[in-house]
């Protein structure tokens, strides 16, 4: 009897979660960024959820102290079922790793299981989404979830940030023209005031650090900012900077596609068609170069992609990927174009580059996109030329802002989140 108790322990464990194959070792790199590490990657999505409401367009931000969880949704391009897992990682303000233990950040063991999941339903190519709610870490700061296949935690899919806050500064900030007049036509400038409260601050610019952001694109973010002016015994410091530390170009208004519904072509969509290999074909009209006038684009969302399926179906597994072709009619530049936004994390990689068609003075590109609206820049990567140059700059352009605020107590081995304010602006 007593063995036959222990049998049925070890189904019932069994049927929980089969042990996973062990694959053959595998040691990637880790980056501590928004990194894929594998084509097979789809849409990934990592959002806060907001009184029962999923936030698609808010950036992966939860205060410590409020019922806000992030939600991580995602595909691999494949029809091969594979037990995942997470890992989370504390990071210093500058996204290397803190000495922290995990014991020290996380109330649970670090090695958490993926286990809803669900397979396409007649999409070609067929995929397997993904949903895990995000433990909530203990300690404010920056944070790297990490997803790996259970049989190896070094077979690393991907990776994405997360900030999580305690809020406990008060920040007021305006955006206006630049004060720098050859950058007034094209530059934003982000002033802004800080008041730490009750911390207790040995040295202000030694202990507490800013970060500014636009549009939530970290390799453009502006760091190590001095302050104008400290009162110390206030709390209270002053970034208005009279050199271009806090200044950002404008960029413009984003191009977009709308691909919500692939029974039609949609706004900026010319033609859907099928492959021969049965995949789904969409191409985008002909873009060009912007002039220097400036005009708003009321559908803007500041970079961001949302994804939607308007056909019959579920969102989730009924919306079929496509392969987006992109063309720019432009002169050639001596270096390299790439199409940008948050669908790809503002990455410059081999798979967002573009080519250049001489035949048409055009460059050319395509993506592998799930059924959404998206967001996207033109960037230059050359010499003497700047990256917006396809897309020009105005001071007048509508932006997401944020402002982090970061502070290392002394004798402390990490550094706490205590201020974040995120703003749209147009300082016209």
């Amino acid at each position: 009897m007593k063995n036959l108790s222990i049998l049925t322990i070890l189904i019932l464990f069994t049927r929980c979660e089969p042990v996973p194959t062990q694959s053959i070792a595998v040691e990637k790199k880790m980056v501590f960024d928004n990194y894929n590490y594998e084509d097979i990657i789809g849409a990934v999505q990592l959002f806060p959820i907001e009184n029962g409401q999923m936030a698609f367009l808010e950036n992966p931000v939860v205060e410590i102290n409020d019922n806000q969880v992030l939600n991580l949704q995602f595909d691999l391009l494949t029809d091969k079922f594979e037990y995942l897992g997470v890992k989370i990682y504390h990071c210093n303000k500058d996204w290397t790793k803190s000495l922290l233990r995990d014991m020290e950040y996380l109330s649970e063991i670090n090695n958490y299981r993926v286990t809803d999941y669900d397979f396409s339903l007649n999409t070609n190519p067929s995929y397997i989404n993904y949903r895990f709610e995000v433990p909530k870490p203990t300690i404010s700061g920056n944070y790297i979830l990490s997803v790996f296949r259970r049989g190896n935690p070094n077979d690393i899919l991907f990776n994405r940030k997360f900030l999580v806050v305690r809020n406990q500064s008060v920040i007021e900030q305006q955006v206006r023209i630049s004060t720098t007049i050859a950058k007034r036509d094209e530059n934003q400038q982000i002033d802004f005031t800080l008041n730490y409260g009750n911390i207790q601050v040995n040295s202000p610019t030694q202990d507490v650090s800013v970060v500014l952001l636009q549009n939530h694109r970290w390799q453009d973010a502006r760091r190590n900012l001095r302050p104008s002016l400290i009162r110390p015994n206030e709390n209270y410091m002053e970034f208005r900077l009279l050199t271009l530390e806090n200044n950002f170009p404008g960029w413009n208004e984003f191009r977009f596609f709308d691909m919500r519904t692939l029974s039609v072509t949609g706004r900026n969509v010319n033609k859907i068609s099928t492959a021969p290999n049965g995949r789904i074909r969409v191409q985008l009209g002909v873009d060009k170069r912007r002039d220097r006038v400036y005009t708003q684009n009321l559908r803007d969302v500041n970079g961001n992609f949302i994804i939607q399926n308007t056909d019959p179906g579920d969102v989730a597994l009924n919306a079929d990927y496509a392969d987006v072709n992109f063309y720019l009619q432009s002169e050639e530049f001596n270096g390299k174009v790439y199409v940008i936004g948050r669908f790809n994390n503002w990455a410059l990689g081999d798979e967002n580059i573009m080519s250049y068609d001489n035949s048409n003075s055009m460059y050319r590109t395509s993506l592998f996109l799930k059924q959404g609206y998206y967001d996207y820049h033109y960037l230059v990567d050359a010499v003497d030329t700047a990256a917006y140059a396809l897309e020009r700059s105005h001071f007048q352009t509508e932006n997401d802002y944020e402002i982090l605020v970061y502070y290392r107590k002394p004798g402390n081995v990490n550094d706490e989140l205590i201020g974040y304010k995120k703003f749209s602006a147009n300082p016209f």
